[in-house]
């Protein structure tokens, strides 16, 4: 019974292996091209609403907010136990909170959300990491990692309170759940619904039959005769 047993489980692990070293080596020999990136026009814009705040203060946390329109960035974020508890004190606050909010009701990252999700390169690829042993053996090791609990060292800043007081005392705070009363913030969004070219991408990956196209050989080129 128990050789059965190691018979089933080596191929699946061996299977898992293989595919986390081939995605390795894939990413290794790909060049980074990021063409999906979001680019938060908007988001400035939120982040100013907010009290106490000002350029320099979100373009330091700009770069965080990107795995949240990016799997493939997410996954990576998420391999490493330091960088992800990171990401988690970006996101333990309130104006972080108020840009994200905003941000995901408009139609601009529904389009990035649309593209990142119907690409099978990207998914692929995301799908690689999650299948690393590296990335289950660095959470094993992460309580013994200093730097995961750097992060929670903001709970004993007394300016973390005070934001949060600021930000409960804001009305713009309260801005994604008052708009909703507002018969104008609902035209922009059913416009992107009923726009055709809004699920343009995952009409897309559902046509298979782009990848099935017929290959014409030179030799098959239909020979025109001579005046």
């Amino acid at each position: 019974m128990h050789i059965r047993r190691l018979i089933t489980v080596f191929p699946t692990i061996f299977l898992l292996l293989g595919l986390a070293i081939a995605h390795s080596a894939a990413s290794a020999s790909e060049p980074e091209a990021n063409t999906s990136v979001h680019k938060f026009e908007l988001a400035k814009q939120y982040y100013g609403q907010c009290n106490n705040t000002d350029s320099t203060e979100f373009d330091a946390i700009r770069p965080q907010l990107n795995a949240f329109t990016d799997m493939e960035l997410m996954a990576q974020t998420m391999a490493d136990p330091a960088k992800f508890m990171q990401l988690m004190s970006v996101v333990n606050d309130p104006r972080t909170l108020h840009v994200m909010t905003k941000c995901a009701t408009e139609p601009v990252m529904w389009d990035t959300w649309m593209s990142g999700m119907t690409d099978f390169n990207k998914i692929s690829r995301t799908m690689g990491y999650f299948m690393n042993p590296n990335m289950y053996m660095a959470w094993m090791m992460a309580p013994m990692n200093p730097a995961m609990y750097q992060p929670m060292m903001q709970m004993a800043d007394p300016q973390y309170y005070t934001r949060w007081m600021n930000a409960m005392a804001n009305p713009a705070f309260y801005q994604p759940m008052t708009s909703l009363a507002d018969p104008n913030w609902y035209t922009p969004r059913i416009n992107w619904m009923m726009n055709p070219q809004s699920m343009q991408p995952m009409f897309d990956m559902m046509n298979m039959g782009n990848y099935f196209a017929p290959v014409t050989a030179a030799n098959d080129a239909t020979v025109v005769p001579a005046n």
